[in-house]
Formats: C-alpha cells, sequence, structure tokens
C-alpha cells in the first residue's frame, strides 16, 4: 500500500475519502470471505460424480472425474449468454452431457441438486458467525455474490436483510447492478454501504464502481494490485471487522 495510507491498529487500512461513521449496512461477498471456496466445490464435483455412477453409467463409461470438469469448463464457451449465471451453466452443461449420452434431459435437475446441495455444504471461518451475529447487532447486512451457494442449507441466511446473487437479469460483480439493487433494497446512499470480500476485482472495483465503500479481506496477506483503485480498508481477520465497525 502507498506510505500515505492510515495505518490503524486493528490491521485495517485507510484512504482519504473512507467514513466509517457514515455506514448503516454492510454487505459481504460469500465465496472465500465467509467460508473457503474450493474444498465445498471439490465435494460437490465428486457427489455429482457419484450421481453419474448410480444412475448413468454410460456416462461413467466415457468420462473420468477429470474430464467431466473439462466438460463443464467448455460450457463457458457454448453458451456466452449464460455466463453471468453459474446455476444456468450448470444445469445447460448438465443438459447437454446426459442428452450426449441418451439420457433425458430432465434428469439435469436431479444432478444439479445433488451438486448444489454439496456446494452449499460449507464450513463457515472460525470467526464468521461471531462476526454476523455482532454486526447484525448494529448494521443491516447484506449478502451480494457472483455463486450460488444456498444460505438456507447453510443456515445464516437470518443474518442478512437481503440476499442478492448473479443470475440472468442481474450482472456479476464487478458490475454495480447488485450494489444498487441492495442499495434500493436497503433504501440508503451509497456511502452508508460498506462492502467486504476478498476479490480486488469483483469486490472491491465493483465496490467502487457503484460508489459504495469496500473493504478487502486479504487473509493471505497479499499483494494490492497497482493498477487498481485502492480499498477504502483491508483487513486480515474476519474479527478485524468488528474491531474497526464495533469500537
Amino acid at each position: 500500500m502507498n506510505d500515505d495510507l492510515n495505518v490503524h491498529e486493528s490491521g485495517d487500512v485507510q484512504v482519504a475519502d473512507a467514513s466509517v461513521e457514515t455506514v448503516q449496512a454492510v454487505s459481504f461477498d460469500l465465496d472465500d470471505t465467509l467460508w473457503h471456496c474450493a474444498p465445498a466445490i471439490a465435494r460437490a464435483d465428486a457427489a455429482l460424480f457419484q450421481w453419474f455412477q448410480a444412475y448413468t453409467p454410460r456416462i461413467v463409461s466415457a468420462h473420468t472425474p477429470d474430464s467431466i470438469l473439462h466438460y463443464q469448463a467448455g460450457v463457458r464457451q457454448n453458451y456466452p449468454e449464460l455466463r453471468r449465471c453459474v446455476s444456468s451453466l450448470r444445469l445447460a452443461g448438465l443438459r447437454d452431457l446426459l442428452v450426449e449420452f441418451g439420457y433425458p434431459a430432465k434428469m439435469a435437475e436431479e444432478a444439479f441438486d445433488v451438486f448444489y446441495r454439496a456446494r452449499s455444504e460449507v464450513e463457515l471461518y472460525e470467526d464468521a458467525l461471531d462476526v454476523l451475529a455482532g454486526l447484525k447487532s448494529r448494521y443491516r447486512l447484506a449478502a451480494i455474490t457472483n455463486g450460488n451457494a444456498d444460505l438456507d442449507l447453510i443456515g445464516i441466511a437470518p443474518y442478512f436483510d437481503v440476499i442478492l446473487a448473479a443470475n440472468m437479469t442481474s450482472a456479476p460483480k464487478p458490475e454495480p447492478d447488485m450494489f444498487h439493487a441492495c442499495l434500493n433494497f436497503l433504501e440508503l446512499p451509497s456511502q452508508a454501504l460498506l462492502h467486504v470480500g476478498d476479490n480486488p476485482v469483483t469486490d472491491v472495483l465493483g465496490a467502487r464502481n457503484a460508489g459504495v465503500q469496500s473493504l478487502w479481506f486479504n487473509q493471505y496477506n497479499d499483494q494490492w494490485p497497482d493498477h487498481l483503485p485502492l480499498p477504502h480498508f483491508q483487513v486480515q481477520t474476519l474479527s478485524d471487522i468488528s474491531a474497526l465497525l464495533m469500537r
């Protein structure tokens, strides 16, 4: 970070236009902000392949778990119009694969449900529940995600006043659509919202694109990309967010 930034004892980094005093609501990214995403996706892929083994032997005879992943990656190229919605992409790939091997396309719904439930079996970071509960006592909370985890299945939906996920009508971050929708729902001005996320582009730049304050959750102490505008705040642990906002 630049030398002219104020570095507070709690570990956050603040730039000139930041103001904790104006914050009335806090929005959270989900994957890699409240939990580590990769293990959940790996479990979901494994559960899906087990479903293929049980119900689609012709697919299993031609594919390995790795080749299924490669197939699904190719779906993004085949359906560019679906790229903003990960669930729609997943369903499209499943339908194509099933039909290719002579199975009914409608089986894709069952396969997706298996994947989706396993994908939502996440392990929250150690301080996540305490931080959400503490902030909920003072602020309105929102979830703004490009992913598709089910917060009801995870058990944290009650903490949030509004849950927004990218879909066919709402562009993914860093586009400002979901941030603006959040502000409209909460009936707040832009500076009253602080967005917390791990990704410099989708979360920090996305928040700045929407005119809201940004907090970079930098748990691995990464270097900030020089070509991007700075986040308003930076923390390395979730508990640092409470230290920043609840003091």
